[in-house]
């Protein structure tokens, strides 16, 4: 069964590793035959929450027209959520987040998605389980969802230098090929 699957990167760079990994994994999904929407947040227009709860008040439309509001329609018809970010002092990169809090005007009916997490740092695998608190806050808000996957690359700090980890791109590309 076809699937629509939704992945937010959060890398700021363009050729940076989490976002390489984004790549493979919508190769692997595409290959199953499943629609693949790959969101770029560095690469929108999108402003950070001013918590004025105006969408609060306008039945979940944000006072801030930018391109949120075109990916809120992608999220709420995606099956399946890949959230991708590097780690950046301890956490998810500021694109992430704004991600995150930008989905406050519909987060009552975020509705069920199977999610899976691309993570790499410059550090080990233990920074990257300390920095994933935000991604798992949203995720409890998700309708009895659970994160299904996820794809840890650390040590590598380079822009690109993920393609020198076959192991974790053959990962990504799996992992997509069956979401």
């Amino acid at each position: 069964m076809q699937k629509r699957v939704l992945i937010i990167s959060g890398s700021p760079r363009k050729n940076g590793n989490s976002q390489l990994l984004c790549e493979r994994f919508q190769e692997g999904a595409k290959a199953s035959g499943h629609h693949v929407d790959l969101i770029q947040i560095a690469e929108r227009q999108i402003g950070f929450c001013r918590a004025c709860d105006g969408c609060m008040r306008n039945n979940g439309i944000c006072v801030l027209y930018d391109d949120m509001a075109e990916i809120l329609e992608i999220f709420q018809k995606a099956d399946v959520l890949v959230l991708a970010t590097p780690v950046y002092f301890y956490g998810v990169t500021a694109q992430m987040k704004c991600f995150i809090d930008r989905t406050y005007p519909i987060w009552q009916n975020l509705g069920h998605k199977d999610v899976y997490y691309i993570v790499s740092a410059g550090l080990g695998t233990d920074i990257i389980e300390r920095s994933l608190g935000d991604l798992d806050g949203f995720v409890e808000h998700l309708d009895h969802s659970v994160v299904k996957g996820k794809i840890y690359a650390p040590n590598i700090m380079e822009a690109g230098l993920v393609k020198e980890c076959p192991q974790v791109l053959q990962q990504a590309y799996d992992m997509g090929k069956h979401v």
